[in-house]
């Protein structure tokens, strides 16, 4: 049996809704462009990561083929005043999360004084160089897509509220469009919902010995992959938020037993509503068009530049 990008189809009309997670690309086009800052000048290497920005937003899901989305670009914004999201502030209130980080390091023999609690307080720094790559391709992007980021909220954010309005919505053409979540964020798959056309895109290339190949995730991957690295039996994507809640969320650097207001995509938090933020209208009216956006002929400019000087763009672009 093959893939299930292999088979999918994709349609035309409306066309297909890309959900890109911005920062999730912008890694990926750092990594790529890390590898080449020996070969060649800061002034082309500059003009490089703007050809792989275009490749990569423009490009689509690299592993379904070239087609004619629409996509949409979401990303993260954290409070100015405080750096952190809003996730962040309210951990360090919640006296239910002190409680949780407390029984885990004494579970797992650790000094809680050392060890970091903070909402991603186990996330790695950014560079300049890294934030030089952010600003060029978050030019290029609100130049030519509709983009989206709200102070205190995350791209997860963002993609729960997609979720929340295809499903308590009235718009036809945004609940019946094929809607594809490109990002490497496992928190994503739980949104996946095949009968209300949601699917999980991940940007992440497997290694030969995995037993998930397939890339474009539907229901069954990821009830199978909760099952191998988490050893919960769930019957559908929307139950992984309360098995994470009650495993932890290592990855954001939530313990187990967080409260599952941090945790579950498909509902807001008492305090934090993007569905009453000031960008609201534009996302929806951005989510409903029916009509392609993608600027392929960037695209290929792209790829024939980057070959000039010698570099070739792979597709699918493992990164």
């Amino acid at each position: 049996m093959g893939l299930r990008e292999e088979t999918f189809k994709l349609d035309n009309s409306p066309a297909p809704l890309v959900i890109n997670d911005f920062m999730v690309t912008c890694w990926n086009v750092f990594n790529f462009i890390s590898d080449l800052q020996h070969l060649y000048s800061p002034e082309l290497l500059e003009k490089v990561t703007k050809a792989v920005w275009a490749i990569k937003l423009n490009r689509g899901p690299d592993m379904l083929p070239i087609h004619d989305y629409r996509l949409v670009v979401v990303s993260d914004k954290r409070f100015v005043d405080t750096s952190l999201y809003w996730r962040g502030v309210e951990v360090l209130r919640d006296e239910r999360i002190e409680a949780c980080w407390e029984e885990y390091c004494e579970a797992k023999g650790k000094d809680i004084k050392e060890t970091p609690t903070g909402y991603k307080g186990n996330r790695r720094d950014k560079d300049d160089n890294f934030y030089q790559v952010h600003e060029i391709g978050w030019e290029y992007a609100q130049k030519y897509f509709p983009c989206f980021k709200q102070q205190g909220y995350e791209a997860d954010d963002w993609a729960g509220a997609l979720y929340r309005e295809v499903r308590d919505g009235t718009n036809q053409t945004l609940r019946e469009r094929q809607k594809l979540l490109y990002t490497i964020d496992r928190d994503w798959s739980g949104l996946v919902d095949e009968s209300r056309n949601i699917w999980w895109a991940n940007t992440r290339y497997p290694g030969p010995r995995e037993r998930i190949q397939e890339r474009l995730a539907g229901e069954d991957q990821v009830i199978l992959h909760t099952q191998m690295k988490m050893g919960y039996d769930i019957g559908h994507p929307i139950e992984i938020f309360a098995a994470k809640a009650e495993a932890g969320e290592l990855g954001d650097n939530l313990p187990p037993g967080a409260p599952i207001e941090y945790i579950d995509l498909t509902e807001t938090h008492p305090k934090y509503v993007l569905e009453k933020c000031d960008q609201w209208d534009d996302f929806k009216e951005a989510v409903c068009d029916p009509e392609p956006n993608l600027h392929m002929d960037h695209y290929h400019q792209a790829v024939k530049a980057l070959h000039k000087i010698g570099i070739a763009c792979p597709n699918p672009w493992l990164g």
